[in-house]
């Protein structure tokens, strides 16, 4: 398999980039000093490259072990993210009051969990490194995939490290809205996860190739 394509890079952005993170990570530290919102913003995206690289290592081997197929990896990634789907979705609108200054030791765990995983590394990433994993045959293979990894995770420290100056545009109402919105796209992309796992399996045959 032919790594360096941009089919590759954009499944590892998919997977590891940080549209799903940034809502959830400018509510948490909105009201936190930028010194500590650049803390969070470090540890969630070390967090989920050091994640992403040993799945890349050690995720063939872990299918060696573990015995499953990367259809039920799919299928199950597939179900872990149609459930953060939903309750992005179907969570109660909840306006959360701010000013107090927020706690630095439980926004530095909040950035391992859940903005480390399962948001910046989400279960496509986790699906998708170590089905790439299991295909690398070449330590050139891994090169390519840990250097398109790293430059994913240098994107996200960018974005991340300007994300407050959106949040004049960003209020309550257009939060919601974009969760909502967020929410629905992630449950088609864990439909069609699910769908590709069973396709991979040989339950069923998906029109058009896919």
């Amino acid at each position: 398999m032919n790594f360096l394509t941009i089919d590759v890079f954009l499944t590892i952005f998919i997977g590891m980039g940080p549209v799903k993170a940034l809502l959830v990570y400018l509510a948490i530290t909105k009201d936190a000093n930028p010194e500590l919102q650049r803390k969070v913003a470090r540890k969630a995206i070390r967090t989920a490259t050091i994640v992403g690289i040993l799945l890349l290592l050690a995720g063939a081997l872990l299918m060696q072990i573990l015995h499953f197929s990367r259809g039920a990896l799919a299928v199950a990634g597939g179900l872990i993210l149609l459930l953060l789907a939903l309750n992005l979705v179907l969570s109660p609108a909840k306006e959360e009051e701010h000013g107090a200054a927020p706690d630095e030791g439980a926004l530095m765990s909040m950035a391992i969990y859940p903005l480390g995983i399962p948001l910046l590394l989400n279960p496509i990433g986790i699906v998708a490194l170590t089905v790439f994993s299991g295909e690398a045959q070449t330590p050139l293979d891994l090169a390519v995939l840990l250097g398109m990894l790293l430059v994913v995770a240098v994107l996200d420290l960018l974005i991340f490290a300007v994300a407050h100056r959106l949040d004049r545009f960003l209020t309550y109402e257009r939060i919601l809205v974009l969760e909502k919105l967020l929410g629905i796209l992630l449950a088609a992309l864990a439909v069609q996860l699910i769908l590709n796992g069973l396709a991979d399996v040989g339950v069923l045959t998906l029109s058009g190739g896919h």
